[in-house]
């Protein structure tokens, strides 16, 4: 009886190897030090945008359309392109929780509505930015918008199928709201507030 001996081929090890650090690296989670800063910047964007949601901000209506801005959005989408994924999700879903127990004393839904968030900040997070160049703005808006897009799609659907709302009420009453105010936040304000963030933070790392 012959046993069959299986060698494993050093550059497929390799690839291998490279492709698990970079998924960390991407990830942030390449050691102790990087996933302990992930954690940090995940509970203060999560605090940030608990405190910065519960600010009434103004709006006009027009039909069932409002008109405004929700600037705790950015905060989510400004992680996530800073930290990653992680970081990213992690401030969408602890934001929201934060939100829930300061704004309403409860837990909406299991937190599905929040985990809704987080997936917007993962998606920004899985893509690099170069907050200096125009054109990497740019792409920091249009993904967050496309996180976003998930996030609300997972919110209408939540609402009625869980939370037992009417096809009507989830599209009327919570996609477009939420369309008409989260999207032109994302598409304008996120890139000035990331291009702040780069002069600001290039000031005390220049110092």
């Amino acid at each position: 009886m012959t046993e069959t001996e299986t060698t494993t081929d050093p550059a497929t090890v390799q690839d291998d190897e490279v492709s698990k650090k970079a998924i960390l690296e991407k990830f942030q989670l390449q050691n102790t030090n990087m996933i302990l800063w992930t954690i940090v910047y995940a509970i203060i964007g999560a605090v940030l945008y608990a405190g910065i949601s519960l600010i009434p901000m103004p709006y006009l209506a027009e039909d069932l359309m409002l008109f405004g801005l929700l600037p705790a959005l950015v905060i989510i989408a400004l992680v996530g392109a800073i930290r990653g994924p992680i970081a990213g999700f992690l401030v969408g879903y602890l934001g929201e929780v934060f939100y829930g127990l300061l704004a309403y004393n409860v837990i909406v839904s299991m937190t599905i509505p929040a985990m809704a968030f987080g997936v917007m900040g993962f998606v920004v997070g899985l893509k690099t930015y170069d907050f200096s160049n125009d054109k990497s703005l740019l792409k920091l808006s249009i993904f967050s918008v496309v996180g976003y897009v998930f996030t609300i799609l997972l919110v209408v659907v939540n609402g009625i199928a869980i939370e037992v709302y009417s096809v009507d009420a989830g599209l009327l009453y919570i996609m477009l709201p939420m369309m008409t105010m989260g999207i032109p936040t994302l598409l304008f304000l996120t890139p000035v507030v990331a291009r702040i963030w780069h002069e600001i933070s290039n000031k005390f790392t220049s110092t």
